[in-house]
């Protein structure tokens, strides 16, 4: 029976921008993903709770991956109680998933360099591919020695687009232009709720 391959890609994603989907459309072709998962955290361990809700940073990343193929947002973190420890969001994918699937966790950078203090990082080792991508220039061979000490991380080296979730926040705090750093339907919902502007109610 043909492996099933499915990436899972997770992430505040407050808002998501043109970054993440360059890793994610890169990661997908050079592991030869059946499917990618977008699965927004709803309450990060590692960032605590964000001003904007659940609801609509998912809606965001419908908005920002819409009409790529094999492509999924997912809610699975909606189910769970308390904070988001992707060893409980895995498992909750594996009872989905048939038996025949091989998950892919992509994190960045910055989540590689204290990936061994996340919750449980042994077992989500054992329990799926971890994949690692630069969200920066230049990163990669600091990524490389990192994963290469935990083991078991695989790093891809992708071209980077370089832009980041509080550079595109602070832009919009400034009445900056952002046209070039996330799509534009998710700017026209960011603007419709004023979502990151100095004056959001």
């Amino acid at each position: 029976m043909k492996m099933l391959k499915i990436g899972i890609f997770g992430g505040s994603f407050n808002p998501p921008h043109n970054g993440h989907i360059n890793i994610a459309v890169q990661a997908k072709e050079h592991l030869s993903l059946d499917k990618m998962l977008i699965m927004p955290t709803k309450t990060s361990p590692h960032k605590g709770t964000s001003a904007v809700g659940f609801n609509s940073r998912e809606y965001m990343c419908r908005l920002a991956f819409e009409g790529l193929s094999g492509f999924e947002v997912t809610d699975i973190e909606n189910k769970l109680t308390g904070k988001s420890y992707t060893i409980n969001s895995l498992h909750l994918l594996k009872g989905i998933y048939p038996k025949n699937t091989e998950f892919y966790l992509l994190i960045g950078a910055d989540m590689l360099f204290h990936f061994d203090r996340w919750n449980s990082y042994e077992t989500i080792l054992n329990e799926c591919h971890v994949i690692a991508a630069a969200r920066e220039p230049g990163q990669f061979t600091n990524m490389y020695e990192y994963a290469t000490e935990i083991g078991k991380i695989k790093v891809l080296n992708l071209e980077v687009k370089q832009v980041s979730s509080s550079e595109v926040r602070e832009k919009i705090s400034k009445d900056q232009d952002v046209s070039e750093l996330v799509p534009q339907k998710v700017f026209n919902y960011i603007k419709q709720k004023r979502f990151y502007s100095l004056n959001e109610g």
